[in-house]
């Protein structure tokens, strides 16, 4: 008879049991749950209750440096997403890189050789943005481009189509436009866009301060007196406004004693910002000849004066070659 009792306190006991030893072998519920990306907010969001506090939550966008979360917030937002490249988003605990979670977004792209190549744009001639592409290696000989540019933190509903396209290949499909840069200002960050050739597109994010092609300072010399030119330049750029200088000055006369005034002489001038180590190039070279009345009479006199001189010591070494004799 204690045979079945034995038997029932058994059954209860691996009843008791069971619970946790399917809590000590079943792996931990994931940190971020249900992990999704929304392109209107350029936004990476989640759900649960894992914020940025105590505990520092980052997430990242491709191989980009990580952006923190906001306190308390189940999301991240980025300055900028793709919507034609398929790009890698994470979100994960600073101190726990264990934690991380992923997505794709896009998710697919299925027709990427149909679409433009080598997408690229620069700021330059102070107005202008001009953007550049190829044909893609898979595209159709009939294929079209479309260029479309908006804000950066709006969405597609928000993209203006190019007004000038610039460049066309032997099929006749656009391959460069010209924006004006008075159009885009005062964003400072936009989307480009390039449709066409298949169902993929291909996208990029322009820093327009970043891509400025700094054009060089105009300049205009004057002549000033006897003794100085007075010169002056102007440089423009709607993204930096304090510049450091370099100005050169050719003289064409050949002569030492006209070190002091302008005499014939040329010069140019580039600037850079001054957090940045590239300068513009060299502006067009402005030439001066000044030669007033009076510096001319002090170049007479100077060389009058090394004329008696030279004179002088010819005189001193013949009188002293004669007494030799």
């Amino acid at each position: 008879m204690a045979a079945p009792w034995r038997l029932l306190l058994l059954l209860l006991l691996l009843l008791t049991l069971a619970p946790q030893a399917c809590a000590l072998t079943s792996e931990p519920a994931p940190r971020f749950r249900n992990l999704r990306l929304e392109p209107n907010e350029l936004r990476l969001s989640w759900d649960g209750d894992v914020t940025s506090g105590s505990r520092q939550v980052h997430c990242q966008k491709g191989s980009n440096s990580p952006v923190r979360a906001p306190r308390r917030r189940p999301y991240c937002t980025f300055a900028s997403l793709s919507l034609c490249h398929v790009t890698n988003f994470s979100v994960f605990l600073e101190e726990d890189p264990g934690s991380a979670a992923w997505i794709q977004f896009p998710e697919s792209d299925t027709d990427r050789a149909s679409a433009a190549t080598d997408l690229h744009c620069w700021v330059h001639d102070v107005d202008v943005m001009t953007c550049r592409w190829g044909r893609g290696p898979g595209a159709d000989e009939h294929a079209q481009y479309r260029m479309w540019w908006r804000d950066a933190a709006l969405g597609r509903d928000r993209d203006r189509e190019c007004a000038h396209y610039d460049v066309t290949d032997a099929q006749g499909a656009h391959l460069g436009c010209r924006v004006d840069l008075a159009t885009l200002l005062p964003t400072h960050h936009v989307t480009v866009t390039v449709t066409g050739g298949g169902a993929s597109c291909s996208d990029i994010s322009v820093d327009l301060q970043r891509v400025e092609v700094l054009t060089p300072p105009v300049l205009a010399a004057v002549c000033n007196g006897s003794e100085e030119a007075r010169l002056r330049w102007e440089m423009r750029s709607h993204f930096y406004h304090s510049f450091q200088y370099e100005l050169q000055i050719n003289k064409t006369s050949e002569s030492h004693f006209r070190a002091l005034i302008p005499g014939s002489a040329s010069f140019r001038v580039r600037a850079k910002p001054m957090a940045e180590a590239q300068f513009s190039d060299w502006s067009h070279a402005v030439r001066l000849d000044c030669a007033p009345a009076a510096a001319e009479r002090k170049h007479v006199t100077v060389m009058a004066a090394a004329l008696a001189a030279l004179g002088a010591g010819l005189l001193v070494l013949g009188t002293l070659l004669l007494c030799r004799r």
